[in-house]
């Protein structure tokens, strides 16, 4: 007698996105199977966009549903596709697809076992579609002027000019921890194609990952200077080591083991008058580059130099519906109003309400001496370089088998 529930073979179908991605750590967007059999009927589609988050029945999310598909048709073709990338696909999005106007009718289609033409180019799609949700739902978005203030400002409080024009980090001209610079600058406002893009290279493709949404980058005439700055932004407690987040810090300046050392043997001979701080300064220069790690940034130059980390503020936000209702409230209080309004303005309930939001945003910060910089800029690492190989990664990500066929 077989043991009771053995008699369904179907409950061993055990697919790769519970072993590859719950379980593998794969996500879904690198996904081979993609949605491959997954649905049956229209029903089951709603259930799984339900499951998702999304409500069909609203209308507003409908709607904004809708607007990322032509929104992921748009960049595909513009991005993926020739003539709008002349090194993209010569390919043609399925007709089906293009009419199509239920997202439901999308996810069937990238269900589909008989059509797999339909499927991988719905699949490629929902990639964009999947992406772009994220982006549109991080809440922390809406503040992005009031956070890019808050972080920038505290490195602006920290830049003076002095009587010749010249840049420098410090409070005062006579600071001893005052570094002279070459430039500073603020990272733009990134554009949403470009977060769309960077995202879509990435294995965590969602909005929160995204760490350099603020970035400020300082130029100094030697790589000693480069370490200087970020000894003084610690000093004046610009920056908090405790908010930094390990993972993303980068050196390809200089190799902080020999540097370390140099400084060990040095700053004794300093303090006793045996050599000068240019001798210091001399001796910390011929520090040799670290070797590169490709594995870090597989997109990176390796004659790319700089050090680079990201920290986390803690962003306060005031919510001035909090005050307007105070005072509606106060107001109400004492007068001869409807019932109806009366009754209305007393629910209202305050704790409700938050009156200031508080959460940690990453920014980044990029150190560099200036003949790295130039080499960054002008050389071999130059920046247009590096979007190609992005974008690059980016195709063969989202359009999976259909770049494979194309090549």
């Amino acid at each position: 007698m077989s043991p009771k529930g053995s008699s369904n073979p179907g409950k061993w179908k055990i697919g790769e996105s519970v072993l590859r991605v719950l379980i593998g750590g794969r996500s879904f967007l690198d996904s081979k199977e993609g949605f491959k059999g997954t649905f049956r009927n229209v029903h089951s589609a709603e259930n799984y966009l339900g499951a998702y988050g999304f409500n069909l029945h609203d209308p507003i999310e409908n709607a904004e549903l809708q607007g990322s598909l032509q929104e992921a048709i748009r960049f595909i073709r513009t991005y993926f596709l020739k003539p709008g990338n002349p090194d993209g696909l010569g390919l043609e999005i399925p007709k089906k697809i293009i009419e199509t106007k239920s997202i439901p009718e999308l996810l069937l289609f990238a269900s589909s076992e008989t059509q797999p033409e339909l499927r991988l180019w719905s699949c490629a799609i929902l990639r964009v579609i999947h992406t772009l949700s994220h982006v549109d739902r991080d809440i922390r978005t809406h503040y992005f002027t009031d956070i890019q203030t808050q972080i920038l400002d505290r490195f602006y409080r920290q830049l003076h000019r002095d009587e010749e024009g010249g840049l420098y980090l410090g409070r005062t001209l006579d600071d001893p921890y005052r570094v002279d610079l070459v430039r500073f600058d603020v990272k733009p406002k990134k554009a949403r194609d470009s977060i769309l893009m960077k995202l879509l290279h990435k294995p965590e493709s969602v909005a929160e990952e995204l760490f350099d949404r603020v970035g400020v980058r300082f130029v100094t005439r030697t790589r000693t200077d480069a370490i200087r700055v970020i000894q003084y932004l610690e000093h004046a407690n610009v920056v908090v080591s405790a908010n930094i987040k390990p993972s993303r810090s980068r050196n390809t300046l200089v190799d902080v083991e020999g540097f370390d050392r140099i400084l060990r043997e040095s700053v004794p001979d300093l303090k006793a008058g045996a050599i000068s701080e240019a001798e210091l300064r001399s001796r910390l220069e011929a520090c040799p580059h670290p070797e590169p790690n490709s594995v870090e940034n597989p997109f990176s130059s390796e004659h790319y130099r700089a050090i680079q980390f990201t920290c986390r503020q803690l962003i306060k936000i005031r919510n001035p519906l909090s005050d307007h209702i105070r005072e509606l409230k106060s107001a109400a209080r004492g007068k001869t109003l409807d019932p109806d309004l009366a009754s209305a303005i007393e629910k209202v309930d305050q704790k409700y309400i938050q009156r200031v939001a508080r959460f940690f945003y990453p920014f980044e910060i990029q150190v560099m001496d200036e003949e790295s910089h130039l080499e960054n800029e002008k050389g071999r690492s130059a920046h247009g370089e590096y979007k190609k190989a992005q974008q690059r990664a980016a195709l063969l990500r989202v359009m999976g088998a259909l770049a494979q066929n194309e090549s």
